[in-house]
């Protein structure tokens, strides 16, 4: 896949016999890709903005947000001015700005707008329960208010977005707020009361003076704090409830270090804030089909439309044999449409087998395209062709 960062990793030469092997469950590898994944994102925003002052990345900020509208209007077909205000009014607004000028800009604009048409609020939700009681939105305890707004879920991927409030200045000075900490937990997250082993991302700054992010639990795989996979099922209304819970909030600054070479903090608030609401699990929109089409032994079954993706399932083939020879079994795979571009990689589900051949289920970013192939390529920099089986979505 083209400018696949694990791709371009993957070609770097490293001795690895002088470092210890340690097994890494699945949501251990998750929180490390995206710390590493929001290390690069700093890095990336700390080049843009090294010779720019605060006033200038607020201006930047400010001109951003009516960029955004523009740019992404044009970009994305939002022709319905309603639609579009309230879009651009809520959080997933906020965060589209946010992604204005950085180097997933066109990635994060078009998950945020795609996964933001078909969320719902979060208030709605809780309106539709009138008896039920315990659901709390906002949180607010010295100086820091924390809200939870929309929700989706199509019973793949639940996403919800979140905004932090604060009239504490060492927090407001900050590009982005972590929930981070050396040790102990700062932070808690129970679905119908399991404890997940799930990250919470950062909150970016909006122009407006408040944080927001994007949040997501995976419903595909599923993991437990003690990594022990486990199935979330809904009520019989079709409801999960989730329990959100930070203790410790941590602002940084991203294009400045301290002296042991660690992001500059600009503060940080201790205490409990906690959340707590319903989210239905909407299938309505869900449609699976059957494609069963086969190249070099690997074989395209069926997939599934949601209303913001696109789940497929393949059988694989263990990469490690003949006529593969990839020892890692791990090559690089993708879903593109008929102009050749990859669609954007939501989620995965992999069960392998003793003998190394493997069941996927392979989630990406939809919005209607008819003409799609799986492609299968070399994980290097030749990124040599092992299929392209092309199907259409009804």
């Amino acid at each position: 896949m083209a400018n696949n960062i694990y791709g371009l990793l993957n070609e770097i030469e490293t001795d690895f016999s002088e470092y210890e092997e340690i097994e890494l469950s699945s949501k251990e590898k998750e929180k490390h890709k995206q710390r590493i994944l929001m290390e690069v994102k700093r890095m990336n925003k700390r080049n843009e903005n090294r010779k720019e002052n605060k006033k200038a990345r607020a201006w930047k900020m400010a001109a951003g947000a009516a960029a955004a509208c523009v740019v992404t209007v044009g970009a994305f077909s939002i022709v319905n001015p309603v639609q579009a205000q309230e879009l651009f009014s809520s959080v997933f607004g906020k965060l589209i700005e946010s992604s204005q000028g950085e180097k997933y800009e066109q990635e994060d604009t078009e998950r945020y707008q795609t996964i933001g048409e078909n969320a719902v609020a979060v208030q709605e939700e809780v309106d539709k329960r009138q008896g039920e009681e315990g659901y709390v939105l906002t949180a607010e305890r010295d100086g820091v208010t924390v809200s939870v707004s929309d929700v989706y879920c199509d019973g793949y991927i639940l996403y919800y977005t979140t905004t932090l409030k604060t009239d504490r200045e060492e927090l407001n000075s900050a590009d982005g707020i972590v929930l981070e900490k050396k040790d102990g937990q700062p932070y808690d997250i129970k679905v119908n009361g399991t404890e997940m082993a799930e990250v919470i991302r950062p909150f970016e700054k909006s122009s407006d003076g408040t944080f927001v992010a994007a949040q997501q639990i995976d419903l595909m795989n599923p993991y437990d704090i003690s990594n022990n996979p486990i199935e979330l099922a809904a009520d019989e209304n079709g409801t999960l409830v989730v329990d959100w819970t930070v203790r410790q909030l941590d602002g940084y600054l991203w294009d400045a270090w301290d002296e042991n070479g660690e992001y500059q903090t600009t503060g940080t608030a201790a205490g409990e804030w906690s959340l707590r609401f319903p989210v239905t699990v909407d299938t309505s929109g869900n449609e699976s089909f059957d494609i069963n089409k086969e190249e070099n032994g690997i074989l395209v079954k069926r997939a599934t439309k949601t209303k913001a993706g696109l789940v497929v399932e393949v059988e694989l083939p263990d990469f490690r044999q003949e006529p593969y020879n990839d020892k890692y079994n791990d090559p690089d795979m993708g879903i593109k449409d008929s102009e050749g571009n990859y669609l954007q990689w939501l989620n995965q589900k992999s069960d392998l087998r003793e003998d190394g051949t493997c069941t996927s289920q392979i989630m990406v970013l939809y919005d209607g395209q008819k003409d799609l192939s799986f492609c299968v390529t070399t994980r290097d920099k030749d990124q040599i062709k092992i299929a392209d089986i092309g199907f259409q979505v009804p």
